[in-house]
This record gives C-alpha cells, sequence and structure tokens, in this order.
C-alpha cells in the first residue's frame, strides 16, 4: 500500500476500531473528522447526499441500495483526510506531482470504509467516483458498467452541485445550464441512463430538501 494512503488511514484507525460495532457513533465520529479536516468539503457533501438520494430514488433503488449510496455520497471525500495542507489547501494550480497525491483520495477512502462491515458497499462509491463512463477517470479507468451503479449515480450528482455552487473561482451555473452540460456529457462523462433519469425530476425537487428514508438514516443524524 502506498505510504500516504496508510498513514491517512491510520488517522482514523482507533476511532473506527472504538466504533465499528456502533453504526450511528461511527456515522457521527466519521462526519466530525471529515467537518474538522475542511468544513466546505462537508457542506458539499451534505448537499451532494440529497440529490443523489433523488435520483435514486428516481432509478428504482432499494431501501439497502439507497443506504449505501447515501453514506458514500457522505463520505465520498472522506481520503482528503491524508491529502496534505499544502496541497488541499493551495489557492492556485497545483503541479503534476501534486495532482498525484491529490488523485489519491478515493482510494485512501476506500481503505477506510472497506473497513467497516455497514461501509462497505458504500466504499465502492468512494473508491469509483471519480471514474468516467468513457473509461477515461480514475484511479482504476473503469468505464461503462465496469463503474459501481452508485458511483455512476453520485457522479451525476456530484457534477449538479459542482456546476450550481457559486466558488471563489466562478459563480454558480442556472439549472438550465447545469442541465444542459449533463446532456451534453451524457455517454462519455456520464451514464446516460442517469442523466435521463434527472432530466425526468421537477426542476422544483432539485431546490427543496430531500425527506429523509428514515428516523436513522439521511446524514445519520
Amino acid at each position: 500500500m502506498n505510504n500516504s494512503i496508510w498513514q491517512g488511514t491510520q488517522q482514523l484507525g482507533e476511532i473506527i476500531n472504538l466504533t465499528k460495532k456502533d453504526e450511528h457513533r461511527t456515522i457521527l465520529a466519521l462526519k466530525a473528522a471529515l467537518r474538522l479536516r475542511d468544513a466546505e468539503t462537508m457542506g458539499h457533501s451534505e448537499r451532494v447526499v440529497r440529490f443523489s438520494l433523488l435520483l435514486g430514488h428516481e432509478l428504482g433503488l432499494n431501501k439497502a441500495q439507497l443506504r449505501s449510496l447515501e453514506y458514500g455520497s457522505l463520505f465520498h471525500d472522506i481520503g482528503k483526510i491524508g491529502v496534505p495542507d499544502a496541497i488541499l489547501r493551495k489557492p492556485g494550480p497545483l503541479t503534476c506531482l501534486e495532482w498525484i497525491k491529490m488523485r489519491e483520495h478515493p482510494l485512501l477512502g476506500f481503505e477506510i470504509l472497506s473497513r467497516i462491515d455497514f461501509l462497505k458497499k458504500a466504499s465502492l462509491v468512494v473508491a469509483q467516483h471519480h471514474e468516467r463512463w468513457d473509461g477515461k477517470g480514475y484511479p482504476f479507468g473503469l468505464g461503462g458498467v465496469q463503474i459501481e451503479r452508485n458511483a455512476r449515480i453520485f457522479a451525476v450528482a456530484d457534477a449538479f452541485d459542482a456546476m450550481t455552487s457559486d466558488r471563489v473561482y466562478h459563480a454558480g451555473r442556472t439549472f438550465e445550464s447545469a442541465t444542459a452540460e449533463l446532456k451534453r456529457c451524457a455517454g462519455q462523462q456520464f451514464d446516460m441512463e442517469v442523466v435521463e433519469a434527472f432530466t425526468r425530476i421537477p426542476e422544483t425537487d432539485w431546490v427543496t430538501s430531500m425527506p429523509c428514508m428514515n428516523d436513522e438514516s439521511c446524514f445519520a443524524a
């Protein structure tokens, strides 16, 4: 295993060992670790959970699949705890070597979550959330249905949030502009089936809160 991945995993090792038999406490511990590492990342994660669940419901996922999608979406960037601050918080463009380090975060996140029984399915979303339908993503270069379905769902939700959110370097796009971009990239970056599901959901549903699946889910509060 890459040394940086191992070191990052060790940061949560004690928490995981203490709480891996207690689902609720484990989720709270992981959320706290992610929030302390990067509050902006945590806010993005919580938004993208809602978008992912909207798509998951539209695509007919069952309760177990929705739960894995929820947790995979919430913790998709948990691996960034192993990325040095000099890279994660760098204000300017990353160098080639810095990008190599940054691109380790899906594998680090997978290493963390796959050690916890109830998060094993979610860990596949974490490992594959930067893969692309055309096989040009990372870290494995998977393509098409080789990519876990929940990871393909997450990719669309993640892109939608990235496009419509205000960032330091750009203003958020309109819903219409973001939708047009998703359609343009369907069959290349994104699964066409997921993009089609996105277009079937009314715009108003994207700007209102998605209700929790049950009292114990939805951000595991």
